[in-house]
């Protein structure tokens, strides 16, 4: 009977440690629940605001993609019309020299004969003034 006694206080502390040791163990396990729900929570969150975000930059991306094909289009047209008023200016320029030396070729046959006022009046009625 001594010896139970004696060991008595530590089986009493014995059993009080595990009684604790099991209600912090249930109290750990439902903290442990409630912080992985709460994780999974905000993970969901989480991923749901990187596809809005990633469908963001797509659109955005899109946006900027039709910018840059209307500057490219736009671009292009610029320097055709570049392109086509440079060859009208070279052409008109061309038709003046060309001009010019037919005009002064006859003038040049006129004066030393070759042409006579005859001559100059039919090319006159093939060649009628454009106005």
């Amino acid at each position: 009977m001594e010896i139970l006694k004696d060991i008595a206080p530590y089986i009493v502390s014995i059993i009080t440690a595990l009684i604790a040791y099991n209600q912090a163990k249930k109290g750990f396990k439902v903290e442990i629940e409630k912080l992985e729900t709460q994780h999974k929570n905000e993970l969901e969150t989480l991923v749901k605001q990187h596809e809005i975000d990633i469908e963001n930059l797509k659109q955005k991306h899109e946006m900027e993609k039709e910018l840059k094909e209307q500057e490219y289009k736009h671009e292009i047209e610029m320097q055709k019309l570049k392109s086509e008023t440079a060859i009208k200016e070279k052409n008109e320029e061309l038709m003046g020299n060309a001009m010019s030396s037919v005009m002064g070729n006859v003038f040049n046959d006129v004066l030393t004969g070759k042409i006579t006022a005859q001559d100059l009046k039919k090319l006159s009625e093939q060649f009628p003034n454009k106005k």
